[in-house]
């Protein structure tokens, strides 16, 4: 392979098995009530609460336990917490099987504000109640109905949210009493059939079997959001949240949708609290489960030099401070273990953008893989064809960089020694190509494109739709055409979906630019390094 694609050092590695929960639970997403709000209620009346033990130490030794979080030893916190405490599985597999969003570059590239908050789009907080929905709140009620409000600058209401109940009733884990599902179900059901406004589906929760009817999944079709994608900071589904990525979703209207262990303060100590101050048992999590919320703003300093994220819960208004609360970043990077990006409307869930506008061009880097500010001067040869105006050194490491101005799909092809193609982004189909969210991306992003000792040219082609595209056929088809050169294997293969490039107006730089109406789906420009 004439590009070598060396790893950048001081990535992150596996890093294996997730450490203990407290005891050995197993990792369920929960959410199905507010122990700050039970315990009082409790020790008021000593008989409810024996009959709370009761029913624990039965509901305990029965087997009920099984799927719960909590683990040994938290008394009758943790009685509550089994009771209470079940939503959703955080299951690594199921994890796995989202897209892995590619981040913009860095902070330098792209500038962050110090603070965003969606809370203003944020419809109105009740309480999920006895039932383990939380999934379906965070998805569906909160982000949802974030994403909608934003686009159509209305003041958020219940009636004009949208209803966890038409959502966890279709992706509930079967046999599992109303407690339990995969944040990925959420998501891909979203995607797919849309979520029906809260005025046609009225939230229960004391029952998850009612289909909806027809006219709420009718309704919900108008509803169906553009995408998401999975956060995290490499595809290992064990690897941490990314929350710089979390932060430049934010930035640009997505809300991120988490999976988060809690227990402890987190459920007993919360209310009319404006941020979570995990205790030192907190962070052993005793007794802990999962559970879902919805990420709604970050502030850098927020509490003087302690930034954190603004979360959303389902709890009712008075949890937190009206049902939202801050956790630091420090916290949030240890408790938290999904998270998902809901991408904004755009020009529309079933509308292409009408637009290309980008500049591409290639990135040195160091041995870590940062970019060292230089980029590899290109000159425009003709046609899609991009030229480096001089050789560069043999061993020199780079990567291609890519701004995008309006939400496309960025695909990578390289060429071979003997002229057939191979893929360089997505560099597995689990990496989404889509470019929701405008700045600028470096890829590989935690690898370095290095040019080897074979040859005096490397060759490659940015390829940029305003649709997905299956991306291994059409490398396919270009590795089977006998066509000779990487720009004419594209035209042959991509015919009039390809722009001309007469189409587009460049500018130059120390990147080029590239834009114009989007007159066919796709374009693509060809960058010829030469090395001596």
């Amino acid at each position: 392979m004439p590009i070598r694609m060396t790893p950048d050092e001081g990535q992150e590695q596996n890093q294996g098995p997730r450490p203990s929960r407290g005891g050995g639970g197993s990792p369920n997403i929960g959410g199905g009530g507010l122990i700050g709000m039970l315990l009082p209620m409790l020790f008021k009346n000593p008989k409810l609460l024996l009959i709370l033990l009761v029913v624990g130490g039965l509901f305990y030794f029965m087997g009920g336990s099984k799927g719960c979080a909590g683990g040994g030893g938290g008394g009758v916190a943790e009685v509550v917490s089994n009771l209470f405490n079940k939503g959703a599985t955080l299951d690594p597999k199921e994890y796995d099987k989202a897209e892995v969003f590619e981040p913009l570059a860095d902070n330098v590239k792209n500038p962050l504000p110090e603070k965003v908050s969606l809370e203003a789009f944020a419809p109105p907080r009740l309480n999920q109640g006895q039932q383990g929905s939380c999934v379906a709140w965070a998805s569906a009620y909160a982000a949802r109905s974030i994403v909608n409000n934003a686009a159509t600058k209305q003041t958020p209401t219940t009636a004009n949210a949208f209803s966890p109940s038409f959502l966890y009733n279709q992706i509930k884990i079967e046999n599992s009493g109303c407690q339990g599902s995969y944040l990925i179900r959420a998501m891909e059901n979203m995607k797919a059939g849309g979520v029906a406004p809260f005025s046609k589906f009225a939230y229960d929760d004391q029952d998850c079997s009612r289909p909806p009817t027809e006219e709420a999944r009718e309704a919900a079709k108008a509803y169906r959001i553009k995408g998401f994608q999975r956060l995290s900071a490499t595809d290992d589904p064990r690897s941490k949240v990314d929350m710089l990525a979390m932060k430049q979703q934010l930035d640009q209207g997505a809300p991120v949708v988490i999976g988060m262990m809690v227990g402890g303060s987190f459920m007993q100590e919360m209310e009319g609290q404006e941020k979570w101050y995990p205790n030192e048992s907190d962070y052993q999590m005793p007794g802990f489960g999962g559970h879902a919320m919805c990420v709604i703003g970050y502030d850098d300093f927020k509490f003087g030099q302690d930034g954190g994220f603004q979360i959303m819960n389902s709890w009712g208004d008075k949890w937190g401070k009206n049902g939202i609360a801050w956790v630091s970043y420090n916290d949030f990077a240890y408790f938290a273990k999904e998270a998902y990006a809901v991408y904004p409307q755009g020009e529309g869930v079933d509308v292409k953008p009408s637009r290309f506008d980008l500049r591409f061009g290639l990135a040195v880097v160091d041995a870590k893989g940062k970019a060292t500010g230089e980029n590899i001067p290109l000159t425009h040869v003709g046609g899609r064809v991009f030229r480096t105006v001089s050789p560069i050194a043999k061993g020199t490491r780079f990567k291609i960089e890519v701004t995008n101005k309006a939400e496309c799909y960025t695909y990578i092809f390289g060429e071979e020694t003997d002229g057939s193609t191979y893929t360089l982004f997505p560099y597995t189909p689990k990496h989404s190509p889509y470019c929701g969210i405008t700045g600028t991306r470096v890829f590989p992003s935690d690898q370095s494109l290095t040019a080897d000792e074979v040859g005096t040219t490397d060759v490659m082609a940015i390829v940029v739709y305003n649709q997905p595209v299956d991306y291994p056929k059409v490398n396919e088809a270009m590795k089977q055409n006998p066509t000779k050169g990487l720009g004419a294997k594209l035209s042959a293969v991509l015919g009039t979906e390809l722009m001309g490039a007469d189409g587009l107006t460049y500018t130059e730089g120390a990147t080029f630019g590239a834009s114009g109406p989007a007159s066919s789906n796709a374009v693509a420009f060809v960058l010829e390094v030469t090395k001596r």
